[in-house]
């Protein structure tokens, strides 16, 4: 029997709106898919304090996809899976809003 699970991990822009996804599968403790991208939030406006901790601003959001374009690819990646997150709740939150 394998042990296969993904361990997502979302940045923020300014409250609950996403400008980064992390999502990486493992299958018996070997990594075996790495996925991210970048999102544009909405308006793509930032809060100042996330930027100085994740580093990710306007610029690098400018022209990415919003988020419900890249949540099919996040689903695809999670469907059926255990999936892990540092944050669960907050994680959780954003997976169910699309």
């Amino acid at each position: 029997m394998s042990n296969t699970f993904a361990a997502i991990d979302f940045e923020t822009a300014k409250g609950h709106h996403i400008c980064s996804v992390g999502i990486v599968t493992f299958k018996d403790g070997v990594i075996v898919d790495e996925f991210h991208a970048l999102i544009q939030p909405p308006n793509n406006d930032y809060n100042w304090h996330n930027i100085q901790v994740h580093g990710i601003t306007e610029d690098d959001t400018r022209f990415a996809p919003n988020f419900k374009s890249v949540y099919p690819e996040i689903k695809k990646r999670i469907s059926g899976i255990t999936t892990v997150a540092h944050n669960e709740s907050f994680d959780r939150t954003v997976l169910l809003k699309p």
